[in-house]
């Protein structure tokens, strides 16, 4: 399954490759700029962090709330990322009031509080369980 997996994303990688290259308008430049720019400010500010707070995580909650909370924040922080634009409102103009029209930053709340009330209601059964089967 992983075989086809690796497949699958090379090939779709390798379209994108082709289709910027293919079009006269793409910044070569721009895009190798911006691939590492997200390359490093993974390396250096992304991944220091994550595993630091799922170390810290780690070692203050008990071992059935663990995997709750870190899927919560692993899962909020890819839907902040992906929202910050909209939130910031890049893209909106006056002149186009129908571009970006929603109320982005309310959407990304309600969608955190979702992800973290599950993970609340995961953690609670976890911590129940464990409980329950160590009485039992």
């Amino acid at each position: 399954m992983r075989g086809g997996l690796v497949v699958a994303g090379l090939g779709l990688m390798a379209y994108a490759v082709y289709g910027a290259a293919g079009d006269p308008e793409t910044d070569a430049w721009g895009q190798l700029a911006f691939l590492a720019a997200v390359v490093v400010a993974h390396d250096l500010f992304f991944a220091p962090i994550v595993i630091l707070l799922g170390f810290v995580l780690g070692w203050t909650l008990p071992a059935p709330a663990r995997a709750p909370v870190r899927v919560a924040g692993l899962i909020s922080v890819a839907l902040t990322l992906m929202a910050l634009p909209f939130v910031l409102g890049f893209g909106r103009t006056p002149d186009l009031p129908s571009a970006l029209p929603l109320n982005y930053t309310r959407g990304l709340l309600v969608f955190l509080g979702v992800v973290w009330g599950v993970a609340l209601l995961w953690a609670v059964a976890a911590l129940l369980g464990a409980r329950w089967r160590s009485r039992g």
